[in-house]
């Protein structure tokens, strides 16, 4: 994954400080906190038109749907705010992050014409479903949407470029722990190279640093993330179920869209770490089996420091520490989700 994919999302996200503005070579160059600090005023500026416009259609919802509609909303507000204020507190993180990730790249860079494609389609993507959107909601509520739903647009687009910065950060860092892999994999037992293990040491040292920051800079994006997918999927399946009077075979088409796409936003990072946390125990496995092997000696003994390093140096991603990401985390969520629907479903009858 080229470093050139980062820098095109920072251009964009930098434009709504929600990014650093661009990488050079003497460091990041970030937003100013004056200009940060604008956006958060017209953020809360627009949420709040907004929420006084939405009052009347809040009155028509049902205790679980307007539980479940202000949960989307304050959630994917925090959400919005909490990216400007860590791209403003974050700073000396962003830049150790990146000059960790330069590191660890040795100058190389991928020679793919194509980099900027995955970028390219998810923004393309993102447009469709939201003209199709659009064009649906002006039928069924007319002019009044742009005033229900406009903020929410820029909202939207701006957790999508949250979702652009961790999946180009986490392939890199998967990139990186591919390149460590292939170097352990190269090892041959009694013709280990001492200078190669330094270098491997010393690389799966500054990568587990490299996985620190990242927990420190989106721990608690991620966390907004997984709970906002969890309550925008949960209202959509409440509703979907439960039926309403404009609920149509094209409005249901519209809501599977919009949960596909954040169910891959959102998933598709936990896929990743989940890949790399496999990547480091296939790597602890070939190098327990390259010791098994060798003669005893001084590359052993350097073997084995490796191998401490990788048992004990190596952290897991998480989110904002409350819990691991990976594959369990997917199981999880759906449990949870299938528990809250549940007792949703049970508790409209009841009302009934």
């Amino acid at each position: 994954m080229p470093l050139k994919l980062l820098k095109l999302v920072f251009k964009i996200g930098g434009l709504f400080a929600m990014s650093p503005a661009r990488i050079e070579k003497n460091g990041l160059v970030f937003p100013s906190k004056a200009y940060s600090l604008l956006w958060i005023i017209l953020l809360s500026a627009g949420i709040s038109v907004t929420a006084v416009y939405r009052t009347t259609s809040y009155k028509t919802l049902s205790t679980i749907g307007l539980m479940l509609q202000a949960s989307t909303d304050v959630i994917l507000f925090i959400l919005n705010i909490s990216t400007i204020l860590v791209t403003v507190t974050k700073k000396y993180e962003w830049n150790k992050f990146i000059d960790v990730l330069k590191i660890l790249r040795n100058g190389s860079e991928d020679m793919n014409v194509f980099w900027f494609t995955p970028f390219l389609a998810t923004n393309v993507v993102f447009v469709i479903i939201m003209i199709y959107e659009t064009y649906l909601v002006i039928q069924i509520i007319g002019p009044d949407f742009f005033n229900l739903y406009a903020i929410e647009y820029f909202q939207l687009y701006a957790q999508f470029i949250v979702y652009s910065m961790i999946y180009s950060c986490l392939n890199m860092i998967l990139d990186s722990i591919q390149n460590i892999s292939k170097a352990i994999n190269s090892l041959k037992p009694n013709r280990l190279n001492s200078f190669l293990l330094k270098q491997i040491k010393s690389d799966f040292r500054a990568l587990s640093q490299c996985v620190e920051i990242f927990n420190n800079i989106f721990g608690w994006l991620i966390l907004l993330l997984i709970g906002f997918t969890f309550f925008e999927l949960l209202r959509s399946v409440q509703v979907m179920i439960m039926g309403t009077r404009n609920t149509t075979v094209a409005t249901v088409i519209i809501r599977s869209m919009f949960i596909i796409w954040l169910m891959v936003g959102t998933f598709n990072s936990v896929f990743i770490c989940d890949s790399v946390e496999q990547k480091v125990m296939n790597m602890q496995m070939v190098a327990y089996n390259t010791v098994a092997n060798c003669a005893e000696g001084r590359e052993t003994e350097e073997m084995k420091n490796l191998i401490y390093a990788i048992d004990h140096n190596f952290p897991h991603f998480t989110a904002a520490g409350f819990f691991k990401l990976n594959r369990k985390t997917i199981l999880g969520f759906f449990h949870a989700l299938l528990t809250f629907l549940i007792v949703a479903i049970q508790f409209e009858n009841f009302k009934m």
